[in-house]
């Protein structure tokens, strides 16, 4: 006989069998349930529903099964005695209470708590998020609950420390949008339909998505933000005055160092903006060596940068280290190595637990990676 709690239709079930007389081991049988269980459940629900005229004095039959009064055929004549009720509704609600108020607070010691808490405040401050926190350090505390207890206020990391949980700015107006039409462009072949037919003829294919992390006007530097959606790989680059031909030099120089093989492996297509910077599709597209096809460029529709959202969203995680409004001329190659690395080496919780690094060699070998972060 499995155990398990009681729910409202047995409830209703032994109200009801109460009230024909049926004997306990009968219920019982119906119900497949121990007899005790159903004695302990109508004892212990029972309530008073009219008191009696003589208090010093008890009902005799309220001291065995069914302890209550449902099926007295002198419960509305002329009983003097304290009259008991079993309801199967109210049995339910004071249960549910029970089984609430069992399950509150916090299922740790305060060892345990406290040792939680250090954990997520030191991950938070250095920029991790709550899963790879959990997951790192095995906390025997699900990611949900983390949440909670934050969310409540039971521990010294606010929600305001989380880096999306609350955001602080003003909406802003475009006084004047980017006129695309001027920038004379022929994408024939490459616009964001096309990408699609493109996907569905090589599904297998990872394709890379590409965009600049936004900077102030006063700085010259820039970073260039690549993603493999499907891994959560992002690889970034500083590049100083940004152009077409840096674009390209920076590509060339991904080709040397991983050899034309391997770059047509991890960049077999690339989906970016219409960014002037990445107008000569054709340099990217062509190796400078022998001519040779390495990669096909797609552009997303002007002003819709959810075509590509995987990217833009690493570029929102990018700003807990680059925050809006500051500058990124400080910032050596070596600065933006490290930083790469924090993120590559987050766990992910769509990957299973893993992290991006171990999906990418999983994927194209730690050879490959070791080059990208030479």
């Amino acid at each position: 006989m499995k155990w398990e709690h009681l729910n409202i239709e047995k409830r209703k079930i032994i109200s009801h069998l109460i009230s024909q007389k049926k004997k306990l081991c009968e219920i019982a049988e119906m119900l497949n349930m121990d007899p005790t269980s159903i004695s302990k459940e109508v004892k212990r629900n029972r309530y008073l529903s009219c008191p009696g005229y003589l208090k010093e004095v008890k009902c005799k039959r309220l001291d065995r099964f069914p302890f209550v009064c449902n099926a007295c055929h002198r419960k509305y004549s002329d009983c003097r005695y304290d009259q008991y009720r079993y309801d199967s509704e109210r049995a339910q609600e004071k249960a549910d209470y029970l089984l609430h108020n069992s399950r509150k607070g916090i299922n740790v010691n305060k060892e345990e708590f406290e040792k939680i808490n250090d954990l997520v405040k030191e991950g938070i401050y250095r920029k991790e998020s709550i899963y790879h926190i959990v997951k790192s350090h095995d906390i025997q505390v699900s990611v949900p609950t983390i949440y909670r207890w934050i969310n409540g206020k039971l521990m010294t990391t606010e929600k305001t420390d989380l880096p999306y949980a609350v955001s602080f700015k003003k909406r802003k107006k475009n006084k004047e949008k980017y006129n695309y039409s001027k920038n004379k462009i022929d994408r024939t072949s490459r616009t964001y339909l096309d990408y699609l037919e493109y996907r569905r003829a090589f599904p297998g294919e990872y394709t890379v998505q590409m965009d600049f992390l936004g900077s102030i006007k006063s700085d010259s530097n820039t970073i260039l933000t690549l993603t493999i959606p499907e891994l959560h790989f992002v690889l970034l680059k500083i590049l100083k005055n940004p152009n077409q031909q840096s674009i390209i030099n920076f590509f060339n120089h991904l080709e040397e160092e991983l050899g034309i093989q391997n770059f047509k492996n991890i960049f077999p297509s690339i989906l970016t903006d219409r960014d002037p910077c990445f107008t000569n599709y054709k340099d990217i597209e062509f190796s400078h060596v022998n001519g040779e096809q390495r990669t096909r460029i797609f552009y997303c529709d002007a002003y819709k940068s959810s075509q590509k959202g995987n990217v833009e969203n690493m570029n929102k995680q990018l700003r807990k280290f680059f925050p809006k409004k500051s500058s990124i001329n400080n910032f050596t190659d070596e600065q933006i190595k490290d930083i790469n690395q924090i993120i590559i080496n987050t766990k992910v919780q769509s990957l299973g637990g893993y992290s991006p690094r171990e999906a990418f060699v999983k994927t194209y070998g730690f050879e490959c990676l070791n080059i990208l972060f030479k």
